[in-house]
This record gives C-alpha cells, sequence and structure tokens, in this order.
C-alpha cells in the first residue's frame, strides 16, 4: 500500500494461490448474489484492506466456431477471415471475472463496478477448434477522493501449455458515495480525428453482444431493464466499441497475425445511435476515437499497433 497524490494503491499480499473453476456462473444466480453481496460489502477500501493474492483458473475452453461467427457479425468483422479476433478472447473472461467479484477475496460491493478501460495483447494467431487455459489475478486497487479504480489481469494459455498467447489488462471503476467535486478547469477545444467511418448502432445491439459476450448487464438489455438501475435508455457495451473499433482497424492494417490495443472508455453510447470512427495512422499504429455524430461528444479513445 503506498501514497501517491490523494490516492492509495492497494496490492496483493504473499505468494499466489490458485483458484480452480470448474464452469463459469449461470446469470439468474450470479445477480442474485451479486445484489446479497452488495448489502453487506462496503463500497471503500480502509487501511486494514488486505487483498488475498488469487488467480482464478478456467482451463480446457474451446474457442467454439460457431459463438466466433456471431461475435464477428455482431463487432463488423471480416467473416472471411479464419483467426479469432484478439477482442473475442476478452469475452472469455467475463463468467472468471464475475466469479472473482462474487468470492470472498473481492473487497468491496461488486454491483458498483464500471469497466472504464481494456487493454489487450495478441500474441500468437488463434483459430477455432483451439482449447486454452484462461488466468485472472487482481493487478492493485486505487482509493481515491472519487472512487476505487480496479485493475485484473487476464492471461490465456493453450491448453496444458505454459506459453502466453494472449493477455489483457481490464480497468474497472467504483464511484465514491460522495466525491469531491473537482474545480472547473478551461478547456481547450478537442480536435476530432478524421472521420473514416459513420456506423449506425441499433436499438438492439446490447442483446446482441450480450448473447455473443455473456455480459446481460441489465443497463444494456432493455429500456426497463436500463431505468431500473438509473439510465434512462439502454447503453452499448464498452467492449462492443472497442471491439467494433478493432474490427475495422484490422481491417484498414491488412488483418495482422498478432497485435495490441488499449481504449478508455468515455461517455456511454444510448441506443439507438449513430457514431463516427476516427483515426489517423503512423507506420504500424494508430490512434482512433468514436464520437457521436450529432454532439460530437467521445464514447471512446484508444490506440492500436502491430
Amino acid at each position: 500500500m503506498n501514497q501517491n497524490q490523494n490516492a492509495v494503491i492497494f496490492t496483493p499480499r504473499g505468494s499466489q494461490q490458485m483458484v480452480p473453476m470448474t464452469r463459469t456462473p449461470g446469470i439468474p444466480g450470479l445477480f442474485a448474489k451479486l445484489i446479497c453481496l452488495s448489502m453487506v460489502k462496503p463500497s471503500h477500501l480502509s487501511a486494514q484492506t488486505i487483498l488475498e493474492n488469487v488467480c482464478f483458473v478456467l482451463k480446457d475452453v474451446e474457442l467454439n466456431e460457431k459463438k466466433i461467427d456471431r461475435f464477428k457479425q455482431v463487432c463488423g468483422y471480416d467473416p472471411g477471415i479464419d483467426t479469432v479476433p484478439a477482442s473475442f478472447i476478452q469475452t472469455l473472461f467475463i463468467g472468471v471475472v464475475a466469479k472473482f467479484i462474487g468470492s470472498s477475496c473481492f473487497p468491496i460491493n461488486p454491483m458498483g463496478l464500471i469497466q472504464v478501460g481494456q487493454s489487450l495483447e495478441l500474441r500468437h494467431p488463434l483459430a477455432a477448434g483451439q482449447r486454452l487455459d484462461l488466468f485472472c489475478s487482481l493487478l492493485d486497487m486505487t482509493q481515491t477522493d472519487r472512487g476505487i479504480h480496479t485493475r485484473f489481469e487476464f492471461k490465456a494459455k493453450p491448453a496444458r501449455k505454459e506459453e502466453v498467447v494472449w493477455q489483457g489488462t481490464a480497468l474497472y471503476f467504483t464511484r465514491a458515495k460522495n466525491p469531491e467535486k473537482k474545480p472547473k478547469k478551461d478547456r481547450k477545444e478537442e480536435i476530432a480525428l478524421a472521420v473514416k467511418e459513420t456506423i449506425r448502432v441499433p436499438e438492439n445491439i446490447g442483446r446482441l453482444y450480450a448473447g455473443v459476450s455473456g455480459d446481460y448487464n441489465p443497463h444494456h438489455l432493455y429500456g426497463w431493464t436500463a431505468k431500473f438501475i438509473g439510465f434512462k435508455q439502454p447503453i452499448a457495451h464498452g467492449m462492443w466499441s472497442l471491439a467494433r473499433a478493432g474490427a475495422s482497424l484490422e481491417k484498414e492494417f491488412g488483418h495482422p497475425p498478432t497485435l495490441e490495443m488499449e481504449g478508455a472508455l468515455k461517455l456511454p453510447i444510448f441506443l439507438p445511435a449513430t457514431v463516427t470512427l476516427g483515426y489517423e495512422t503512423h507506420g504500424s499504429q494508430a490512434v482512433f476515437e468514436i464520437r457521436d455524430q450529432e454532439k460530437g461528444i467521445p464514447h471512446l479513445k484508444g490506440s492500436f499497433r502491430f
């Protein structure tokens, strides 16, 4: 635990212990458990908080061809390319993270987590039919005046092998109940990147992406489920927007066999919507963004390289 400019960083202690999983949790039971935990777990870290050094492991997961094809269709990937999209591998960890945050190893209210960022690296091309072992561990948690930043690390290895073929880091944020207000700053008007593509996002994209990813959070599904937890309309998955940008960028760069990508999730995309994808390329890398077509507000900013 280290102090750094009003932020306190908590890191796991001790030697790492493996927690084997036999399956990912079912959606109804999972939500019921998380709701119950939200009533008893705190929404903040204290000086006495100790993070357990554990790694949740789900072995022998098949890269299912039908699921991959549906994912490509929903996220705009070229169906004629045989390799597995790097962003598809991230979806395999959704149930593993859910199991982690619903366990006694996770110290705070699991219902408060909002994903705000994701990085991923595809180190080796993957194909349908391959089997992977998945590893999920907690990197650190940072307590600030405005809330908690939680970082999970994901690794995928071929079944019963040690080589890491894909890895990623997911960043989540838990907002403090009474966050201190930031002083207003004079902001220079942002210069948007050159628009390369206009994307119409249908009202049902949340349900479609939930079907291919397993992320059935209520605020992505229907108007009434979104309103139940405080959103005026359903919103698109942030990971859908990252995958959708990745689909276009992979085409731009000729479908590279290995790549790195990261994205920061900004303002939500309320459904339905029309957004623009803008990017600038520099050799083997690019910076990109997704913005609202009419208002110009940013939904996603990131980088891509191979």
